[in-house]
């Protein structure tokens, strides 16, 4: 049982009066963050002008921006202030990711873009953010109905809320609600430790044999296709255009639902069955630069997967351990230890050379990576000692 932080996603249901409130600050966070990157590219090329090659980033100067900002233009008023406050806190760490990981430069934010948000800090002394019933009050916003289950229901009123982002999606609305809540570890079956392979033919392949197929979105991409063709040959804001773009829009979420739904049921049956799981480290940017890989890729999301295992194992105190990428657990024989440096990436089935062992790759991969993984633990908790 500890204590951490969760985002519940959650459905509203604004009136247009909250709606047009809703894009008010959507539009003043979108220019906040243009606005500020602009001064700091001005500044930067000023600084450049005279011998300097960095211009440090700090929160002192972009609020001192951001308070010029606001003088300026009187409309930014309209906006709750933790949430243009949030904005430059989220193009600083931009920013710091851009000059120390080597992360891309941080881009214009435009209209077009299906997603939309901002976030509201909640002030815990004056409780500014409650749930009041069915309805979330936000400052400067009023009350706003949402649905959501029994369960999520009982986390908004036993737990305390640090900030709410409101989300729109693909022509819905959406509150992000970050909690701090106690959670009380899975109890899981413990069938001891689980090697899983990810891969693109199948989703993933676990050392027990178990096989994960991806799903098939064949009926998705067609209807999707379907009404980006029909939006495409009409005109942007008619009303046949807003007809398709909804049937779009309703069929690019069915997708991402499906997606997200099948990588959580995944997760939560390993987190459930196996107290130590290991996984390869998988170079997923260097995979995208393979124009075959890549479509399969993002249909996969494998990044994703990695995430929630990580932090559920966090959570219910499961050991989760990464091999490294360069492990050659294709290529190793789980039963004598020879490794074959011809094997080919397309071949599924081959027969070790040295012991006459017939393999299935990605079954002998995940095998071999719960070995690795198995003799990585227990060589980090050595060290502790």
């Amino acid at each position: 049982m500890g204590l951490v932080n969760k985002g519940l996603r959650i459905r509203i249901y604004p009136n247009l009066d909250m709606r047009q409130k809703i894009e008010q600050n959507i539009g003043n966070a979108r220019f906040v963050w243009n606005q500020l990157r602009q001064m700091y590219n001005e500044t930067y090329r000023m600084f450049k002008d005279h011998g300097y090659t960095r211009l440090q980033c700090n929160m002192n100067t972009f609020n001192t921006m951001l308070n010029m900002l606001k003088k300026e233009y009187s409309f930014l008023g309209l906006s709750e202030s933790t949430s243009l406050q949030q904005v430059f806190r989220d193009l600083l760490h931009a920013f710091n990711k851009f000059f120390k990981y080597g992360a891309g430069y941080p881009r214009r934010k435009t209209k077009r873009n299906p997603k939309q948000s901002f976030r509201i800090q909640n002030n815990k002394k004056t409780n500014s953010i409650r749930v009041n019933g069915r309805y979330f009050h936000l400052p400067k916003l009023g009350d706003v109905k949402f649905r959501t289950s029994d369960e999520y229901m009982g986390l908004l009123n036993d737990s305390v809320i640090n900030n709410v982002t409101i989300v729109k999606d693909n022509g819905l609305y959406f509150a992000v609600v970050n909690i701090e809540t106690i959670h009380t570890p899975i109890q899981s079956v413990n069938e001891g430790a689980v090697g899983i392979d990810l891969g693109l033919k199948n989703l993933a392949t676990l050392s027990t044999g178990l096989k994960i197929v991806n799903l098939n979105f064949t009926k998705e991409e067609e209807r999707i296709n379907f009404y980006q063709r029909q939006m495409s040959r009409r005109k942007e804001g008619s009303r046949g255009f807003k007809e398709a773009q909804c049937k779009y829009w309703k069929w690019v979420n069915r997708k991402k639902n499906r997606k997200t739904d099948s990588y959580h049921r995944f997760t939560h049956y390993l987190i459930t069955h196996f107290s130590t799981i290991c996984m390869e480290t998988l170079n997923i940017k260097g995979m995208f630069q393979n124009n075959k890989w890549s479509p399969k890729l993002q249909r996969n999301g494998l990044y994703h997967i990695v995430e929630q295992l990580r932090y559920k194992c966090d959570w219910n105190d499961c050991d989760f351990v990464q091999v490294d990428r360069f492990y050659p657990s294709s290529q190793l024989c789980h039963e004598c230890g020879y490794q074959h440096h011809d094997l080919g990436i397309g071949v599924g089935v081959w027969f070790c050379p040295e012991c006459g062992c017939r393999h299935d790759r990605d079954v002998n991969a995940s095998l071999n990576i719960r070995d690795e993984g198995l003799r990585l633990l227990k060589e980090q908790k050595t060290n502790k000692k």
